[in-house]
């Protein structure tokens, strides 16, 4: 007899999958569906492929109304949306989304006003965090609908997209309330700053526990990645340390202690512009680099006199160099997981390893190393986890509620007690 579940939820735009695997942690169940939109369905199909009994439904982003696939579909791409009016709606506790960030995102350094990669409160991006929210409030009407964005949606850059969603709060009868957290007060050695939205079916928002989960330093934490677990073998740096020209100027430059010199800079040019080396290192490279072919020597030469260039302008470069780390990681971007070094081995961090690093369980895999950075478009899982356990409290009635409509908590600073700013939605 198949168990009753004690939860009825879903995500909507799921991405790769982090957020709901975090949902299913907390939860103990998988969800009763997926919901998006069809830009979304490449990163999607990570976690419909790993859950691949949950239905999937598709909305139409100009009508906001479900579409109707042929009767047919291509098994593959899993667009089920047979049975769409049989589906039961009601009584959904919760609904998790995981809406694109680029808009709000300091990564993002598009200045280019209403360009589809603009930054801002106006970023088309941010039109995901409204079109989704209208749905999911409208028509599904669940308990809560939380989300997950970049952290400057809790600044003064995400005031105008705050201030529509709480105009879509209160238009369908919720609280709103956002939460600021990073990731290494979760339980990874990941510094990944950000900000979590909620929609409260309640007059009164919840207050959250400070977390401040214990964490192992990032050497032992990847060294539970075991040897035999998929994709050990994809990597998009340097499998062998030895083959970069950084790495073989620092290595001539500091010998033995080469990795404890590099390290307090935490990049490679860092350390070399902080000593004052980059004249050294472009004599080195004219003199004694013998890459495999020119192209290589003349792509290092290149970039060296760039950022020559840019410090007799006084501004800064892209910094794309080794990285090294000890503590933890910065956020796993496209950019760490292509320059990140693994902490005790001469080597580049292998794809598991960035996955691990999100949390992702060693089974879940991505369909080709071209995929990589649908790993970086995702919530680490034990942050979605414990603002999913956050949710479960107050849909068991054992929140701490407060007395406002609307809150801002930060919990992002290590050590502070939460900063809570609210006003009134009503």
């Amino acid at each position: 007899m198949k168990k009753k579940k004690q939860y009825k939820w879903g995500t909507i735009i799921p991405l790769i999958g982090g957020m709901t695997i975090g949902n299913m942690e907390a939860t103990g169940e998988k969800p009763d569906f997926f919901v998006s939109y069809p830009a979304f369905s490449g990163n999607d199909n990570h976690i419909i492929k790993y859950c691949e009994d949950v239905p999937y439904y598709l909305i139409d982003p100009k009508t906001n109304e479900f579409i109707k696939t042929n009767p047919e579909p291509e098994e593959d791409e899993k667009l089920i949306n047979e049975g769409i009016e049989d589906e039961s709606w009601e009584g959904i506790d919760f609904i998790s989304s995981v809406c694109p960030c680029a808009g709000l995102s300091m990564m993002n350094t598009s200045t280019k006003e209403g360009s589809a990669s603009a930054r801002g409160s106006d970023a088309v991006q941010n039109e995901w965090m409204y079109k989704s929210s209208t749905f999911v409030l409208e028509k599904l009407k669940p308990k809560v609908l939380f989300g997950e964005n970049a952290p400057g949606l809790f600044t003064k850059m995400g005031q105008g997209v705050v201030d529509k969603l709480t105009v879509i709060a209160k238009k369908y009868g919720y609280s709103f309330s956002m939460y600021k957290t990073s990731t290494v007060h979760h339980g990874i050695p990941q510094k990944r700053d950000r900000t979590f939205y909620f929609f409260w079916k309640d007059s009164n928002v919840p207050i959250f526990e400070y977390y401040r989960r214990e964490r192992k330093m990032l050497a032992e934490y990847l060294a539970e990645v075991p040897k035999d677990a998929p994709h050990t073998d994809w990597t998009i740096g340097y499998k062998n340390a030895n083959n970069n020209p950084f790495i073989q100027f620092i290595k001539k430059t500091e010998g033995d202690n080469w990795r404890k010199a590099v390290l307090k800079y935490t990049t490679s040019i860092n350390y070399i512009m902080s000593t004052n080396k980059l004249e050294d290192m472009l004599k080195w490279a004219e003199a004694d680099f013998n890459p495999p072919n020119q192209k290589q020597k003349d792509k290092i030469l290149k970039y060296l006199n760039h950022v020559k260039y840019k410090k007799s302008i006084g501004k800064g470069w892209w910094d794309a160099t080794p990285k090294f780390y000890d503590d933890y990681i910065n956020a796993v971007i496209a950019r760490t997981i292509a320059s990140a070094m693994h902490p005790t081995e001469e080597r580049n961090l292998n794809i598991r390893e960035c996955m691990h690093l999100m949390g992702l369980p060693n089974d879940f895999t991505l369909n080709s190393i071209k995929e990589f950075n649908h790993i970086s478009q995702n919530v680490p899982v034990p942050t979605a986890r414990d603002m999913t356990i956050e949710v479960l409290k107050f849909i068991k009635g054992e929140a701490n509620l407060s007395n406002e409509t609307f809150m801002r908590q930060n919990k992002a600073r290590k050590g502070v007690a939460a900063t809570m700013v609210s006003k009134s939605l009503f």
